[in-house]
């Protein structure tokens, strides 16, 4: 079933999003989004509304409810109010998606993957949200989060969940920033959809949309090769002489060499003197070497472009991380690869239709093929 066109409808309900307040009317805007590794946002704008939804909106509290998005039949998007704004005889509700809940919960206790503990990067992941929301549970109504997050473990033999050696102290961070500095380099990624916040490692893949072509966008798709990118022999070290390399001589490209400042395996820690290990480096050297062995040939569809209600992705599709096939033809190329699903968006203006908007990346460890391809499983 292809996108279409929806009708959108957006309500307030009780925290937890159990219990329904009232309806958002008359709805003139909407605006939502899906975010891969950050908080998404959503914001609706109500006019004029009647004295039945003016006497509701006047109980709303920031902090206390949430907002709700419909898109049809499905309930697509949902996260605590922020910024309710009343202007005149108008109304806009502001809201952060349910990871919102995470930023404002402190991680009350230590948390210690110094060897003998190290573990997976997804096993602490779970072991600090467990722990620290239990406090947002057992408030009432509870926040009702811990019930609906996903963690999805490497299936395939080729793929190794991201390990750590983290060890943090109590109320030294929130529970986001310490996940969010495992998703920029800790080889973690989370989306959320609706109420479900989903983990999982960098390489896994969560799902796999059906083939796009420049016809399933409005707008033409791009091939470039990243020449400065390219590296056959990696090198990670810590600047004290322990160091990790993968690669060397490639026949086709020769040797170009990368050095990189190893980012810290306890970088969450409070321990600075904590060194990441040979081992460690070697692993962080083998996913840049994954990244740069060839001159990434990337392509690619500019940020933000809108979608073909026509084409063949459905709204399902449209969950950050989740793996797309992108096949492109231009003059003097064919690049088919896949790609990695960023951001969606969606807005639907009242009397002017819907738009809908993503953002995509080469997926991890993809290397471009050009001409007539098979797809990587």
């Amino acid at each position: 079933m292809a996108l279409s066109c929806e009708t959108h409808t957006a309500f307030i309900y009780d925290r937890g999003g159990k219990r329904q307040i009232g309806m958002l009317d008359p709805l003139v805007r909407v605006k939502w989004a899906r975010t891969r590794d950050d908080i998404s946002e959503a914001t609706v704008w109500v006019a004029s509304p009647g004295k039945e939804c003016a006497r509701m909106l006047g109980m709303v509290e920031a902090g206390r409810h949430e907002l709700v998005i419909f898109r049809g039949d499905r309930r697509v998007w949902e996260g605590p109010i922020t910024l309710p704004t009343f202007n005149g005889p108008n109304v806009t509700f502001k809201a952060r998606d349910v990871m919102h809940y995470t930023s404002r919960t402190t991680m009350h206790n230590e948390y210690d993957n110094r060897y003998p503990n190290n573990g997976l990067v997804l096993d602490r992941v779970k072991r600090v949200m467990t722990a620290e929301l239990a406090r947002k549970e057992a408030l009432d109504p509870p926040v009702n989060i811990l019930a609906h997050v996903q963690y999805i473990y490497a299936s395939d033999p080729n793929v190794t969940d991201a390990r750590t050696a983290a060890r943090t102290y109590p109320y030294q961070y929130s529970v986001f920033q310490h996940i969010d500095n495992y998703a920029a380099k800790g080889g973690l990624d989370y989306t959320v959809v609706g109420r479900r916040i989903i983990f999982f490692d960098v390489h896994q893949k969560i799902g796999q949309t059906a083939t796009v072509t420049g016809d399933d966008f409005i707008g033409d798709p791009i091939i470039s090769q990243y020449g400065m990118e390219l590296g056959t022999s990696v090198a990670m070290t810590d600047g004290k002489g322990v160091y990790g390399e993968w690669g060397g001589v490639d026949p086709f490209y020769g040797e170009w060499e990368l050095l990189h400042q190893a980012y810290d395996e306890t970088s969450a820690a409070a321990d600075d003197t904590e060194a990441p290990t040979k081992a460690e480096l070697t692993d962080q050297a083998h996913r840049a070497w994954l990244k740069g062995n060839r001159p990434p040939m990337v392509a690619r569809v500019p940020d933000n472009t809108r979608l073909n209600p026509d084409g063949v992705l459905t709204i399902d599709d449209l969950v950050p991380g989740v793996w797309v096939p992108l096949s492109v033809s231009v003059p003097g190329r064919t690049v088919t690869q896949v790609q990695k699903l960023d951001k969606m968006s969606v807005e639907e203006t009242a009397g002017e239709g819907e738009v809908i908007k993503v953002t995509l990346s080469p997926a991890y460890t993809e290397a471009f093929v050009e001409g007539d391809v098979v797809l990587d499983e």
